[in-house]
Parts: structure tokens; C-alpha cells; sequence
């Protein structure tokens, strides 16, 4: 077990913020965990759902005293949280967020952090199309890469002890430079969810002329579009804090899909295949996570009728 934190401040308490209070409370490294957000109807919520060992009525109750406070905040509100704890943090402390987007923050927090004060980003490749604390839940965190994002500016000991607590809660750790990071999530995460958004937009306008068309669309467009039910609020902050590196991958897409029209319309089957092949091929070796023993890994297969209901029976 890694050091132990006596207090750990949750700044947000939706469902991210929630499910790492839980995990926490749970962990014997960490003595108490105090949770505050900014909304009172969040706070009653979470205080209902037993949320935190104490939900608290302002951002400084929960920071003060604090060995590690988490800005679990919308990304587009992180600098500004942080900006509002600044001068209730203790000597010596360790601040983290959880954002999609590393690169905008960190730069915005690395210039008026204070010296006594040490700062990791942080990114848990994890989450729900579920939102609020009602849905939180203690094993969100488990098995789930948390990515780490230091700069050259990082307290190597602040780092250690944060991946620590990471690691012993049962979250697989890595480290990445911020900007590789934005620019990875753009290509997996950030991308994806535009791409979800389009095919769901042009599906709504094809039902509004074919009134059975969302009646009949199989499972197959049902996972391409699942992500489409996330919080618009958290998309749009995403989206422009990462702009950017958006703008270069829906390019890159865009390049493919200009492809795809010239080989339909050339009817160039053998390049066709080419791209088929090479994306199941691409999409069998994402099977095989890089660094995990092989022997972890399953993969199980149970053909059922696409029907609502059918996982539960």
C-alpha cells in the first residue's frame, strides 16, 4: 500500500468525481475523503447517496487540510476551480484533475500554481453515458488506463505517490506528454464522438421522411452511435479545448472518406478489400493491449437476438 493521505478533497461530484470518492472511501490508504460541488442540489444528492465521508458546503472546507484535492470538474471549468482552491491549498500538496484534455490546462495551471503546491494532470480513460452522482459507483476505476500526463515541471515525488494511490485502487497507470495526449484523444475518443453525432444527425432527418427507420436500425449502428447519448455540455467544453487536434483528425477522416467516394465510384473492389482487410486486421491487434500478459486476456463470443432485454434474460 502506498503512503497514506490522512484528507482527499473531491472538488465536483458528478459521476466521475463520485465513483473516485467511493473507490477511495474503500481504500485503507486514505483515511477521509471530503467532497464538495458546486451546485447544492449535487452536493444533497451526493450526501443522499452517501457520496464522500462528508460533503461540504464550500471549496475551501474540502480543500483545507487536504494531502491530495482532485478537480474533478468539467474540463472547460478546471483552470477555474483551480484558480479558486489556489490559496486554500496546504503546503506540499498534490492536485490532479480528471479532463479529457491535458495540454490547455496544463499550461494555464503550470503558470500560477505555486511552488509549494505540486501539480499532475491526469485523464481516466473511463466513464458512463450515464451522468450525476446518482449513477457513481466504487469499481468505475478498476482495470481502466489512467493516464498520467507530467511535464518537466512535475514533483517526481508527487508523481510517484499519485500513481501509487492510482495503482492500488486497481486503475492501469501509464504516463504520457501532454501534448500526445490531446492529440490521441482526438484520433480515439474526441473524433469518435463527432463521427457518432453525424451518422446520428443524418439518421434523424432520414426519420422524419421514413417514419420506421429508427424501428429497424440493427446493433450495428446502434454501437456506432451510443456515444451520441453523452452530455452535450461536456462534449462542447471537450471540443474546444481540444480544437486543435480535432481539426487535424476530422481531416484526416475526411481524407478517408473522400477515398471511400472515389473507389464507389470507380467500383475498385480489390482496393476496397485492401481497406476492409487492413482495418480487421488493425481492429484484431487492438484486441492485444500492449503490456498486459496475453494470458489476461478473453474474448467471448454469445450470438443473441437483437432484441431490448435479451442481456438481462
Amino acid at each position: 500500500m502506498s503512503e497514506v493521505f490522512s484528507k482527499v478533497g473531491i472538488i465536483g461530484t458528478g459521476l466521475m468525481g463520485g465513483s473516485l470518492a467511493l473507490a477511495l472511501m474503500s481504500y485503507p490508504g486514505v483515511e477521509r475523503v471530503v467532497c464538495y460541488d458546486i451546485s447544492p442540489e449535487t452536493r444533497q444528492e451526493a450526501r443522499d447517496v452517501s457520496v464522500g465521508d462528508e460533503v461540504v458546503e464550500s471549496a475551501d472546507e474540502a480543500v483545507k487540510g487536504s494531502g491530495l484535492v482532485v478537480l474533478a470538474t468539467p474540463v472547460g471549468e478546471i483552470r477555474r476551480a483551480f484558480e479558486g482552491i489556489s490559496e486554500d491549498l496546504e503546503e506540499g500538496a498534490i492536485v490532479t484533475d480528471i479532463g479529457s484534455v491535458k495540454l490547455p490546462v496544463i499550461v494555464a495551471i503550470e503558470e500560477i500554481v505555486s511552488k509549494d503546491v505540486n501539480y499532475v494532470g491526469g485523464h481516466p480513460m473511463t466513464g458512463s453515458e450515464q451522468e450525476g452522482v446518482a449513477s457513481a459507483r466504487a469499481d468505475l476505476y478498476r482495470d481502466c488506463y489512467y493516464i498520467l500526463t507530467p511535464t518537466d515541471r512535475t514533483d517526481a515525488e508527487a508523481f510517484r505517490r499519485l500513481h501509487g494511490l492510482l495503482t492500488d485502487i486497481g486503475s492501469r497507470v501509464i504516463s504520457m506528454d501532454p501534448e500526445s495526449h490531446d492529440r490521441a484523444m482526438a484520433t480515439i475518443s474526441h473524433v469518435p464522438h463527432l463521427l457518432s453525432l453525424v451518422l446520428m444527425e443524418a439518421a434523424r432527418k432520414k426519420q422524419e421522411k421514413m417514419k420506421s427507420l429508427f424501428t429497424i436500425a440493427a446493433g450495428g449502428f446502434r454501437d456506432m452511435t451510443r456515444i451520441a447519448a453523452s452530455s452535450p455540455d461536456l462534449w462542447i467544453d471537450i471540443c474546444m479545448e481540444n480544437k486543435d487536434f480535432i481539426l487535424e483528425a476530422l481531416g484526416e477522416y475526411s481524407e478517408g472518406v473522400d477515398e471511400l467516394v472515389g473507389l464507389l465510384e470507380q467500383n475498385d473492389r480489390d482496393r476496397l478489400r485492401e481497406l476492409f482487410e487492413a482495418a480487421r486486421r488493425a481492429r484484431d491487434e487492438m484486441s492485444v493491449k500492449e503490456g498486459l500478459d496475453i494470458e489476461e486476456l478473453y474474448e467471448v463470443t454469445m450470438p443473441v437476438p437483437d432484441q431490448p432485454g435479451v442481456i438481462s434474460k
